[in-house]
């Protein structure tokens, strides 16, 4: 086989003439709207308990995005996977996803939530490996199916053990039991959920599953990204009060989230394919999230993980078409030290427009320091990254100094008020922490970090450069060529 054909296999060119009507996505839509009418007719903190369901304000927030997403790839996939010979499974495994990701939104029934988990962890591979016979698919398959069942297992055990520790199988019943409850046993339970938490989310040193999913076709890509992979996160947002009563596993998920997005963030940035980057900014994204659920602001997550879920599904959606409109890169203007300092203005809008539309920085200028620092600090750290990439352009001075901090004060300001809205909509709340000397750790390795990547410090240093570029590296077995038989053509 030519390399011209396994690229051709590989990838698939979009039909001009779809032979089947998308009446799965109309309905998938039509639910969604429906579920955006309930979400703004049902009162804050009641719920509607459907067996081992309930369905309250934050499970039709989630179930809104979910079949949003859905929709949006079912259209996509309609032109995408036309003429596929296996189109039938593909549509069956997507609606099967489909369906475990809305039950993981509303299940308060800890079985209920392991056995959706549990069909996803064993329908996505065989989705990821949708083209049969090729090498690297089945690999990136096999691999995605050790990784996922063994976070299953993970989440089994910490689910069993706080079963057996406070003597309920719910959630919204974790609270009134955990006082009675052996400290060591909840202990056991909660490091074994931020385990799982690791796996399904693709936080490094588990992020090699997702890495290596680059074979999945693009629709697949894009709801596993958008829809599947934060599932971590509704698992601490579900059992909140444990990881409030166990420091030891806040302190632990935010250090593995911490390390996602210091290490995802500079893998993306080192990658040459379009899918690889955007699956390291994936894994830099849900430690993001897994940051703010262990800061204690679950509506900041809830915000996050809707957010990011349409942002990454418009990319990978996209991703054909970036390269199709594929151009030489602009030549980028060095930026020196002196230089970015002309970025800080920039970084303190930002800062500011966030604390002053949440009032985030209250607590720890009225001396009663807190986690809502670190928020400010992150979205300051943002307006800096934005900053620097302007610089690059070589924009002029004043520009730099006038133009964009009031542009940052209005980005940060919106990302304050969309997480306000959630916590509207959701009644998530927050419940931040006080602040320790290991919080400061994440935002100042972030300075260091961005700093020297705006430095070109990491391109410099080639052992840095090659560790992030090799950080996001599928396993050779994932990335083999397409081996004759296969289905996906």
């Amino acid at each position: 086989m030519t390399g011209f054909q396994t690229a051709t296999r590989s990838v698939q060119s979009l039909p001009q003439a779809p032979g089947r009507r998308p009446g799965l996505r109309h309905l998938t839509g039509a639910a969604a709207l429906a579920a955006v009418v309930a979400l703004v007719a049902l009162p804050v903190g009641d719920g509607i308990v459907l067996g081992p369901l309930t369905i309250d304000r934050a499970a039709l927030f989630l179930a809104t995005a979910v079949l949003g997403l859905s929709a949006l790839v079912q259209g996509f996939a309609w032109r995408y996977m036309d003429g596929d010979r296996d189109r039938r499974g593909f549509d069956l495994r997507l609606g099967i996803l489909t369906l475990a990701a809305l039950v993981l939104a509303a299940a308060d029934h800890m079985l209920a939530f392991l056995a959706a988990w549990s069909v996803v962890a064993l329908v996505l591979p065989r989705a990821i490996g949708h083209a049969r016979g090729w090498a690297a698919a089945d690999a990136a398959a096999s691999l995605a199916r050790r990784s996922l069942i063994g976070g299953t297992v993970l989440l089994g055990v910490g689910l069993l053990l706080l079963w057996l520790a406070t003597g309920g199988h719910r959630f919204s019943g974790l609270a009134a039991g955990l006082p009675a409850a052996d400290p060591m046993i909840i202990t056991l339970a909660a490091l074994a959920l931020v385990a799982a938490v690791v796996v399904q989310c693709a936080l490094p040193p588990a992020h090699g599953w997702l890495m290596a999913s680059m074979t999945a076709p693009t629709p697949v890509s894009a709801f596993m990204h958008a829809g599947l992979v934060n599932a971590g996160g509704i698992v601490m947002l579900r059992t909140l009060p444990v990881f409030e009563a166990v420091p030891a596993a806040t302190v632990a998920a935010f250090a593995m989230g911490s390390l996602a997005m210091l290490i995802g963030a500079a893998a993306s940035r080192a990658q040459t394919g379009v899918k690889r980057g955007l699956a390291a900014s994936t894994s830099a994204q849900m430690g993001y999230m897994t940051v703010q659920a262990a800061l204690g602001f679950p509506g900041a997550a809830l915000a996050h993980l809707v957010l990011h879920g349409l942002y990454k599904a418009s990319l990978f959606l996209g991703a054909g078409s970036a390269l199709a409109g594929a151009h030489a890169p602009r030549p980028s203007v060095p930026v020196t030290a002196s230089r970015l300092m002309l970025a800080w203005p920039a970084a303190i809008a930002a800062g500011a427009g966030f604390a002053l539309v949440t009032g985030k920085l209250d607590a720890t200028l009225g001396g009663r320091a807190d986690t809502g620092a670190i928020l400010v600090a992150i979205a300051g750290l943002a307006g800096l990254q934005l900053a620097t990439g302007v610089l690059r352009t070589g924009a002029r001075t004043m520009v730099v100094l006038l133009a964009l901090p009031v542009a940052a004060l209005i980005a940060g300001g919106l990302y304050g008020a969309v997480i306000l809205i959630v916590d509207a909509l959701t009644g998530a709340g927050a419940a931040p922490q006080p602040l320790a000397l290991y919080h400061l750790l994440l935002p100042v390795a972030l300075l260091m970090g961005w700093g020297g990547i705006a430095l070109g410090l990491d391109r410099r240093a080639a052992a840095a450069w090659t560790f992030f570029a090799t950080a996001a590296r599928p396993a050779t077995a994932t990335t083999s060529s397409v081996t004759k038989g296969a289905s996906h053509a």
